[in-house]
C-alpha cells in the first residue's frame, strides 16, 4: 500500500508539474504586443515633423499659424537666422500628444536649407521619466518636388539636462552644408535593417497650405531606439517604421498607411525572442493590424491592438 501511494504522489507531482511548466508556457506566448519603443518613435517623428514643417513655412517668410510668434529674425549675406515662440494647447495641439506649454524652435537657413534646433517647455512626448527636453541640430531641405525632408538620430534627442545650450546656434555656411549632408543617406526599406540604424527620415508633404499645418502629410522611415526599453523578459525591444504615413486632420489617432515593426532581442545577444509586424489603416480606431507575430508574441497574430499614441 505504501509502494502504490508513493507512485500515487510521484504521478499527482509529475502532472502538476506538466501543468505548471505548460501553462508558463502558453502565458508566455500568448503576452500582449509591447509597443512602447513604437509608441516613442512616432510621437518622437510627429513633433519633428511639425517642428521643420513651420520652421520652413517660417524661413520662407509665409503666414504662420495663429500660435506661432516671431521673436527675432536676422539676415546675413549668405544665410538667415530666427527663433519663433510656439504655442501647443487645445486650440493648437501638438499632433498625437496631450500637453500644455511651449516649443522654441531656431534656426540658421541658406538657399539650400538649413539647421534647427527646438527646446520644448512643459510638453514631454517620452514618460515622464525620460524627461524629454528638445533635439539638437537637425538638417531641413525642400527638395524638388517641393516636399520638406528632415532626419534626426538618437543622439539628437535631448532627455534630462543639457537643453541649456540648445538654441546657441552659431554655425557656418561649411557646417550647414555638413549638417544637410546627413540628407543623402539612403532611407531604410527593410524592418529588420532599420531597426539596428537608430535615424529617422521625416518627409512632409504640406499641400499647397503652408499656414494650415494639420493638414500636412508626414511619411517615416526608420528606426531603433529613442531611449531604451526593457521587455517584461528581460529583452531590449526596438521598433522600425516604414512607409508610415499620417495626416493629423485625418486621423489624430493612428497613421493611415504603412508598417510598423518590433523587435524583442536578448540582453547582450541577437537571440530574437518575438518580432511583431504591424499594418496601418485608414479606419481612425488608434489601433493597427498584425500581420505576423512570432516567439512571446505569437498569440497576437491577426489581431487589432491598440497603439496608446496618447
Amino acid at each position: 500500500m505504501e509502494v502504490i501511494s508513493y507512485n500515487r504522489f510521484v504521478l499527482v507531482f509529475c502532472l502538476v508539474f506538466v501543468v505548471v511548466t505548460s501553462c508558463k508556457k502558453i502565458e508566455e506566448i500568448n503576452q500582449d504586443p509591447e509597443i512602447k519603443p513604437l509608441q516613442h518613435g512616432f510621437k518622437t517623428s510627429a513633433a519633428i515633423g511639425y517642428c521643420a514643417s513651420l520652421a520652413s513655412t517660417f524661413f520662407k517668410g509665409e503666414v504662420l499659424p495663429g500660435n506661432v510668434i516671431i521673436s527675432s529674425k536676422k539676415k546675413t549675406t549668405d544665410s538667415e537666422t530666427g527663433i519663433i515662440l510656439v504655442t501647443i494647447n487645445d486650440a493648437y495641439p501638438l499632433p498625437f500628444n496631450s500637453s500644455v506649454g511651449q516649443i522654441t524652435i531656431a534656426g540658421i537657413w541658406s538657399e539650400d536649407g538649413g539647421i534647427i534646433t527646438a527646446l520644448f517647455s512643459d510638453i514631454n512626448i517620452l514618460e515622464e521619466k525620460y524627461e524629454f527636453r528638445g533635439i539638437h541640430t537637425i538638417p531641413v531641405i525642400e527638395k524638388e518636388d517641393g516636399n520638406i525632408l528632415t532626419l534626426f538620430a538618437e543622439e539628437d534627442i535631448v532627455v534630462g539636462e543639457g537643453s541649456d545650450t540648445l538654441l546657441n546656434l552659431n554655425l557656418s555656411i561649411a557646417q550647414i552644408y555638413l549638417e544637410l549632408e546627413r540628407l543623402e543617406a539612403e532611407k531604410p526599406g527593410d524592418a529588420f535593417a532599420a531597426v539596428q540604424q537608430n535615424v529617422w527620415f521625416i518627409t512632409i508633404d504640406q499641400n499647397s497650405t503652408m499656414s494650415e499645418i494639420y493638414d500636412d502629410e508626414y511619411t517615416v522611415h526608420g528606426g531603433g531606439q529613442i531611449v531604451e526599453v526593457t521587455s517584461n523578459t528581460s529583452g531590449i525591444l526596438y521598433h522600425a517604421m516604414i512607409d508610415t504615413k499620417f495626416v493629423y486632420s485625418t486621423c489624430n489617432m493612428n497613421p493611415v498607411s504603412g508598417v510598423g515593426f518590433i523587435q524583442n532581442l536578448k540582453v547582450g545577444d541577437i537571440l530574437d525572442l518575438g518580432h511583431i509586424f504591424l499594418n496601418f489603416h485608414e479606419r481612425c480606431d488608434g489601433k493597427a493590424y498584425v500581420e505576423v507575430a512570432t516567439g512571446k508574441y505569437l498569440a497576437s497574430n491577426h489581431r487589432n491592438v491598440n497603439l496608446n499614441f496618447y
